[in-house]
């Protein structure tokens, strides 16, 4: 990654992105997922050196208290954070200065603060929020490379729900026929069960390209699944929502299990909750569901 010097770091939303790197993958082509950022950025990477210095700066001239949305551009967690450690000293001063923390990432490398996180959700709330897409290991590594392993991910959801440290979890990307099964789903499913999770969601079942990306997706599907870019052409066409079919099947499975145990999985819920700063020192101690009281009866 090539060392820039950033002269702004928080977005209007209050968004902390400290590296920009390209994401890989098949991932990276599907349009609901966010990625245009990673796509467009350079091909070595990104990291904005003084992040500290501005984010410090930053956090002294806010009048009120919010939450530092992490990582919602770019991971924060890359393998060149072990060498820089950009992202532990911006959690310190998050923690320092008392503010809230919501941060996503898919990688391990999170633990390595776990002792912040849990410093931060002590005082105001901090929580996390991940990415899984199957519970097969081969497979997870094919469709997400710069991701940690599935089981180095359920990992971190274990620690961070032993920590008590609120997670949710984004079921993403699903592409047809590669790992849209129902059994896999329903097993994937009681992973997130197991780990204790508040939120569940999924960007719809299927992917969304873009035009200009249509022919270099499919070029990637042949290299990973070879066979798979004819077999897509045949059943979806020139059509560029390629929605798996078994989908309700698929949303219903999700439907049923997030509401038998409870677990939110309406996206404008999760991301309210995720954006809602709470003061603990003022005894202020706001769930999910005393912000959505109606949410006691179950997740819809």
């Amino acid at each position: 990654m090539r060392t820039i010097e950033a002269k702004t770091i928080l977005s209007t939303q209050n968004g902390l992105n400290i590296y920009r790197s390209r994401r890989r993958g098949l991932r990276a082509f599907d349009a609901k997922s966010g990625n245009a950022g990673q796509r467009k950025a350079p091909e070595e990477g990104e990291v904005k050196e003084n992040a500290p210095e501005l984010l410090e700066t930053s956090l002294r001239r806010k009048r009120r208290k919010c939450m530092i949305m992490i990582g919602g551009m770019s991971e924060p967690y890359p393998k060149e954070e072990e060498h820089y450690g950009l992202m532990r000293s911006c959690l310190k001063l998050v923690d320092r200065y008392g503010f809230g923390a919501t941060v996503q990432s898919n990688s391990a490398l999170l633990l390595r603060d776990l002792d912040l996180l849990v410093s931060i959700h002590r005082k105001t709330r901090c929580t996390v929020e991940m990415s899984l897409c199957t519970p097969d290991e081969a497979l997870g590594k094919k469709l997400e490379p710069d991701a940690s392993r599935v089981s180095e991910r359920i990992r971190v959801l274990h620690s961070l729900r032993d920590a008590g440290i609120p997670a949710a979890v984004c079921l993403t990307p699903f592409f047809p026929f590669v790992n849209d099964d129902w059994n896999q789903l329903r097993e994937l499913l009681s992973v997130c069960v197991d780990a204790g999770l508040y939120g569940l969601y999924h960007c719809g079942f299927g992917v969304t390209l873009r035009a200009s990306e249509q022919e270099p997706f499919y070029r990637e599907l042949e290299e990973c699944f070879p066979g798979f870019g004819e077999r897509y052409r045949a059943h979806y066409g020139d059509r560029r929502e390629l929605t798996v079919p078994n989908h309700e099947e698929l949303e219903a499975l999700c439907q049923t299990i997030c509401r038998d145990y409870r677990i939110e999985n309406r996206p404008d819920r999760i991301f309210t909750y995720q954006h809602a700063f709470v003061d603990r020192s003022a005894g202020e101690q706001l769930s999910l569901f005393q912000l959505f009281p109606e949410a006691t009866d179950g997740a819809g």
